[in-house]
């Protein structure tokens, strides 16, 4: 399926037209006056910038309010940029207001004070909208030469997939084949799309240049990654199409459960640094606070608390018992035995934690999870116990053990249940 990003602000439902859950896991961004020292990097708005002084005040432009095709020749020269870069400036200065057109008088008007202003929030809100304007970009490209068989409309929607791999970036290699899906999945083969390539080089190399020159991208060998300014843009365009996904607060102002929403948007070394530094900064209370937040936290986030936990002296442990989201690991924890239904839990609550961000489980992990919480021969009362849980995601766990498991009998003891699991909710 490929999706516009022009779609996010006419979609009811985006969660649901791009595939996401309602939530993803907080994003941590660094101060303003950070991200608006980078986003006056921006190649695109010194360009922009430049445009807008040589623009000047009252310069004729075309019916459409463009420039004149002697003045789009005589910028592209003074900027030193292709005809596509001119126009791609030529929108970025308009979507800024860095030029303002006035249809009716046939004029052009610039205002270069707007980049950069000096004040951070509404620098950052430029670079952001500038940013939009990349996306689509390739179109530009396509207009000039008159290709109208690729479908480049979509293909600013290969930021989506950097984003949620956040800073692990995703392979060039695997932008490259995916722009190839969308702009030729309604073709019958690949003699357009290899002709452009030849001519033209790969679109997603020539947009993920763009994007780099803007400072939404950086490249670690041959991986992309957005950077955070093109993270927070990104923040923008979701959480404006209903998806939420909360920013991490400063360390002094963080609290436990705000520590817990950011697990699934870091790496392993990026939330070991995280949770070090706020238990650190939270003191005596940190371990009940995040305890505490656990309980209401999602499963990945739980494990990582429980056993971030199991490592600090003074965790009230006992204080726990009373909760069903965390009997199981307190009782763990205290080195007392588990009950069948409290081994179910652990079983569900495990399996649960190894969901991406986008809701899918990881199978290979359960042999070895299941294995290590169930003793051999306590199989099928486990798994009786677990369709009768209250965890909302018992009924997918169970059909990925009746799935994926190893021993037949333990699957099919699994896929009983699940149907079980179905049939009481």
């Amino acid at each position: 399926m490929t999706v516009e990003l022009d779609d996010f602000e006419d979609a009811e439902d985006l969660a649901e037209l791009l595939g996401l859950p309602d939530r993803l896991p907080a994003l941590r961004v660094p101060p303003i006056a950070e991200l608006a020292a980078a986003a006056r990097e921006s190649e695109l708005l010194r360009r922009a910038g430049a445009l807008a002084t040589w623009v000047g005040e009252r310069r004729a432009v075309t019916e459409e309010g463009d420039l004149t095709e002697p003045d789009a020749a005589e910028a592209a020269e003074l900027l030193g940029v292709t005809p596509a870069e001119l126009l791609l400036c030529w929108e970025a200065a308009l979507a800024t207001d860095l030029v303002v057109v006035s249809a009716d008088e046939g004029e052009a008007d610039a205002n270069p004070d707007l980049w950069p202003t000096g004040d951070d929030r509404e620098d950052v809100g430029t670079w952001i909208a500038a940013f939009t304007q990349t996306l689509p970009s390739l179109e530009i490209d396509a207009e000039l030469v008159g290709e109208v068989d690729l479908d480049f409309a979509a293909l600013g929607s290969l930021v989506l997939p950097m984003f949620l791999a956040r800073s692990l970036g995703v392979p060039v290699a695997e932008l490259r084949g995916m722009a190839h899906d969308i702009a030729t999945e309604h073709l019958e083969d690949d003699a357009v799309w290899d002709a452009w390539v030849a001519a033209h080089g790969d679109p997603a190399d020539a947009l993920l240049t763009r994007l780099v020159q803007h400072r939404a991208v950086g490249m670690d060998d041959e991986v992309a990654l957005l950077t955070p300014l093109g993270l927070l843009a990104m923040r923008e365009e979701l959480v404006e199409g209903g998806i939420e996904i909360p920013l991490v607060p400063p360390l002094p102002d963080m609290t436990a459960a705000d520590l817990l929403s950011a697990v699934g948007g870091l790496t392993e070394d990026e939330l070991t640094e995280l949770t070090d530094a706020w238990l650190a900064h939270a003191g005596e209370q940190a371990a009940a606070e995040l305890l505490a937040a656990a309980a209401e936290a999602h499963p990945e986030a739980r494990v990582h608390a429980t056993t971030v936990l199991g490592d600090v002296s003074g965790t009230p442990w006992e204080s726990a018992l009373d909760n069903v989201a965390l009997r199981p690991y307190a009782l763990a924890a205290l080195d007392r035995e588990l009950e069948p239904a409290e081994l179910a839990w652990l079983v569900v609550d495990l399996l649960a934690s190894t969901a991406d961000q986008l809701g899918t489980y990881d199978p290979a992990a359960v042999p070895d999870l299941f294995g290590a919480i169930v003793p051999a021969g306590a199989e099928q009362e486990v798994l009786d116990a677990a369709w009768r849980l209250p965890h909302p995601e018992t009924y997918e766990v169970l059909g990925l053990i009746g799935a994926h498991h190893p021993d037949k009998q333990v699957a099919k003891t699994a896929r009983t249940a699940a149907h079980k699991a179905r049939s009481a909710n």
